[in-house]
């Protein structure tokens, strides 16, 4: 069966890109800062839980999938994050599952699967970012932003995933060129 539900994709972090649609269309994409540099986890957290109700937390708004990538664990860093940024992925992690419980189905990718689905290779973030946003705008996704586009990236992912015939539009043969 063909899942035709409306999928939330979340990059989170403490500017999260998000990218929404069904499978087949042109996601819709945005950003949000939850907290400045310098907040408490807990202002984070709450930033986000009140994001997440106001902006999907309505009967009729309620993604019918979300899906999220992966927090990395430290030891796959390279030593390039520190505990606090740890924690506050995680925690972003745990409050979207809690939110989630029974009002929608919860996925998640790692950012190895996602990069390979979209761009070919799961390369370094200082080359696959730039290579992600550049995808999205050869499809004609508006994307303002690298957190917007891995979102994207992530949504593509999760659909091709749902809906394996749509995972040609980003086989190097079918990608559209400039």
């Amino acid at each position: 069966m063909t899942f035709t539900g409306r999928i939330l994709a979340l990059d989170l972090a403490t500017v999260t890109g998000f990218a929404v649609g069904t499978p087949g269309s042109t996601p819709q994409c945005g950003h949000i800062r939850f907290s400045k540099p310098g907040s408490t986890r807990a202002q984070t957290y709450r930033s986000f839980r009140k994001w997440l109700d106001d902006s999907w937390g309505k009967r009729d708004e309620i993604p019918d999938l979300i899906c999220y990538e992966s927090p990395a664990i430290p030891a796959h860093m390279g030593g390039r994050t520190n505990i606090e940024t740890t924690r506050l992925l995680f925690g972003l992690a745990e409050h979207l599952e809690e939110w989630c419980y029974g009002k929608t189905e919860l996925r998640e990718a790692t950012v190895a699967q996602v990069r390979a689905h979209f761009i070919g290779s799961n390369m370094k973030a200082s080359i696959a970012k730039p290579l992600t946003l550049e995808r999205c705008r050869d499809y004609g996704w508006e994307c303002a932003n690298t957190d917007e586009a891995d979102a994207a990236a992530l949504w593509d992912y999760t659909a091709c995933w749902l809906n394996p015939q749509l995972a040609f539009r980003t086989t190097p043969l079918f990608r559209p060129r400039k």
